[in-house]
């Protein structure tokens, strides 16, 4: 019986200085058994033309047929034929074995999902540091896996990136592809639809998947504008939905209430219309006991005292005056 193919699906844009070096990491896995569809997001460097040079008959290269880097997974995933699907950003690597691992472990499950622990690095991959130990485990209620990653419980909310899931293409036909009017926190909205409708999540703890930290500020994970907060908030709105209707317990309405608060504090003081529709949704929902670490050792001591609102002023306008 032959294993199941699995599709490499790499939105790309502008991440030409790291290409190699992600397709490497996907060349070299152990399993063989794979197709990977690499779908430009019109870049304006050379990424396209490098990522000719790995075309291949496994290897299919495509620009765009949208914008975005939602609308790049759908197209990948509309051209795919694997049978379980990664989804791999064109700037991070996965361990060797990764694929072979995960597929193993699910063992032809096409209602659950695999997912790895995540290191974060900015130089070497083997210098970087894992921080989710606590929040990627083996489980059959996906609900509490969820409410624990976004602070129902003891510990803080944290996030699973994006390349650490393994994905049955049925699951995804089930629930729907990626919300294209997301602008941020696509991936989380997109694996808290799948994650809540699988049957469960299967942990593979010898596998990794390496997450590249940019200090520039210029990827979309550090972007937070208007247009990406009030996506974070339509996204939370959507995960409220989702883990609702699969238990309404305190645990979940604290976990939820705390994504708002979250989107609160980012939000605060710029864009006062949206931290005040979010402090009021966490509110409702009985508050939440989310505190942010804001900055340095004066701004911390100013959060104690005066609360981090007042904090969080000092801060921006702070910056502001600076930046003048």
């Amino acid at each position: 019986m032959l294993k199941e193919k699995v599709s490499i699906i790499i939105p790309l844009y502008n991440a030409s200085e790291y290409l190699k070096e992600t397709m490497h990491s996907v060349l070299s896995q152990s399993y063989t058994n794979i197709e990977i569809m690499v779908i430009d997001d019109h870049s304006t460097d050379d990424s396209f033309n490098k990522a000719l040079e790995f075309q291949s008959n496994t290897i299919i290269v495509k620009r765009n047929k949208g914008k975005g880097a939602c609308a790049a997974r759908n197209y990948g995933f509309e051209l795919s034929t694997g049978e379980y699907i990664q989804f791999l950003d064109a700037d991070d690597i996965l361990s060797s074995d990764k694929i072979e691992k995960q597929v193993e472990a699910l063992n032809g499950s096409k209602t659950e999902l695999a997912v790895c622990n995540t290191v974060h690095f900015s130089g070497k991959p083997e210098d970087g540091k894992c921080v989710d130990q606590a929040y990627v485990y083996s489980t059959t209620k996906p609900e509490e896996f969820f409410i624990n990653l976004w602070g129902g419980y003891a510990l803080p909310m944290h996030m699973i990136q994006t390349s650490a899931w393994l994905t049955p293409r049925a699951l995804i036909e089930k629930v729907g592809f990626w919300n294209e009017t997301l602008a941020k926190d696509q991936d989380g909205e997109f694996f808290a639809r799948v994650g809540l409708q699988s049957s469960g999540i299967i942990y593979v703890p010898e596998v990794k998947n390496y997450y590249r930290k940019h200090s520039t500020g210029k990827n979309i994970a550090s972007q937070k504008k208007e247009i990406h907060l009030n996506s974070i908030f339509k996204s939370t709105e959507l995960k409220a939905e989702y883990l609702f209707s699969k238990t309404e317990s305190e645990a979940s309405k604290r976990a939820i209430a705390t994504q708002y608060k979250h989107v609160a504090i980012d939000a605060w003081p710029q864009y006062k219309n949206i931290f005040y529709e979010a402090i009021a949704k966490c509110e409702a929902l009985g508050g939440s006991p989310y505190n942010p670490v804001l900055g340095g050792k004066v701004i911390e001591i100013i959060k104690r005292v005066l609360g981090w609102q007042i904090a969080k002023s000092v801060a921006f306008y702070g910056r502001l005056i600076l930046n003048k």
